[in-house]
């Protein structure tokens, strides 16, 4: 499957960057120093403060089914009022959401406006991030844009996850919300240097959902409910984690390890995927991903976390990149709006399917076994990947 290559490094780079995708990259990256130092340990933060595994996914089921009702409104903003204008737009909601986490072992009702803040700050992110990539990336070196973009994402989860354990070690979680607060507010700059060219379009609410519905689309929901398994990423596998190591610090420097080992293997990635080898590498990381989630129960140590998770990350990458290619070409040789919304509404399906039975078997069956199946289900959704034509 891989031939033979060019293994001179700069081929491994994108060189096609147009000013707005170079924008986007700096943007994107300050914006996910700011993500990756605190996004492990949001549901651990919650898990602190006396919530309960099943009280937490409540809290993200309730925040994804919002999303989901609300998301067709981002993408009509965004078409009217400018891609980029759309991102500024949910860097203020983000920083309503992270303050709400600030506040919130004083004031505890905040629990119920926190989800619905994240929903909005979704609502107007993605479908302006996926739609701005989409329409300015080279569609000739569009996966290594992308792996690039992974890389650059790597990159932080290299430095964000340690900085956030050492912040929350040597201060707390409130003083790590003020700094992410900080970067979120600085992210918006780069998008700010040159001024979007905006034509207003016209986005129909109902059409997004419609199109979710139809028959021939069927083979392309499926793949994309496979990112279901995300929340289980997300949420379960953070929690789980905490109840192995135990400590902040550990774990930032365990993620930021894993994160290290994957960002040369996306390069190549990326650089296949242009050669047009983009299924088999989609299908030999969905083995390889389905693998590592079913490994997941059996780990008790540091060093099995560490493995499993660069593991995890590296086949993923093999997935991603790839499948994010295909998805952003289609989007431009049909409708991009339409076509990205559908991608991020496809998921949001799998997230809220995978949520709904992780809350019913741990109500049912507890903690213990709800954790087992989580991993086993987000096993089987990862080969979901497999269904994208």
């Amino acid at each position: 499957m891989f031939d033979q290559h060019n293994y001179n490094l700069p081929h491994y780079f994108a060189r096609r960057l147009t000013r707005p995708v170079k924008e986007l990259y700096l943007s994107v990256a300050i914006m996910d120093l700011a993500t990756a130092s605190v996004l492990i340990f949001e549901p651990i933060y919650l898990y602190t403060l006396g919530y309960s595994v099943k009280q937490i996914v409540l809290f993200f089921l309730g925040l994804y089914g919002i999303y989901f009702i609300i998301m067709p409104l981002g993408a009509k903003y965004a078409n009217s009022r400018g891609y980029e204008k759309s991102i500024i737009v949910s860097t203020i909601f983000l920083i309503l959401y992270y303050l709400s986490l600030f506040a919130l072992p004083w004031f505890h009702w905040l629990i119920f406006v926190a989800p619905i803040i994240c929903a909005w700050q979704k609502t107007f992110y993605w479908p302006g991030y996926h739609a701005d990539f989409a329409s300015f990336s080279d569609e000739r070196e569009q996966s290594r844009q992308i792996g690039n973009l992974r890389v650059i994402n790597n990159i932080v989860y290299v430095l964000g996850p340690l900085a956030g354990g050492l912040i929350i070690t040597l201060a707390s979680f409130e003083i790590l919300f003020v700094v992410v607060i900080l970067l979120i507010v600085i992210s918006n700059f780069p998008l700010l240097i040159t001024k979007e060219k905006v034509t207003p379009r016209s986005f129909s609410y109902k059409g997004a959902y419609k199109r979710l519905a139809k028959k021939h689309h069927r083979r392309k929901l499926l793949a994309y409910i496979g990112f279901g398994e995300e929340l289980v990423v997300m949420i379960i596998w953070p929690i789980f984690i905490y109840l192995i190591v135990d400590s902040f610090f550990t774990i930032g420097a365990i993620i930021a390890l894993a994160t290290l080992v994957t960002t040369f293997v996306t390069l190549y990635v990326g650089r296949v995927c242009d050669k047009k080898h983009k299924h088999p590498v989609i299908k030999l990381g969905t083995v390889l991903y389905s693998l590592t989630w079913w490994l997941r129960p059996f780990a008790g140590t540091i060093s099995h976390v560490f493995l499993i998770d660069t593991l995890s990350r590296i086949s993923k990458n093999m997935i991603y990149v790839p499948l994010t290619a295909i998805t952003y070409f289609r989007a431009r040789r049909y409708n991009i709006m339409s076509g990205v919304l559908f991608f991020e509404m496809a998921l949001v399906v799998g997230k809220l399917l995978t949520l709904v039975s992780v809350f019913i078997v741990i109500s049912y069956f507890g903690v213990s076994v709800g954790f087992v199946f989580a991993f086993v289900l987000a096993g089987f959704l990862s080969l979901l990947y497999n269904f994208l034509e």
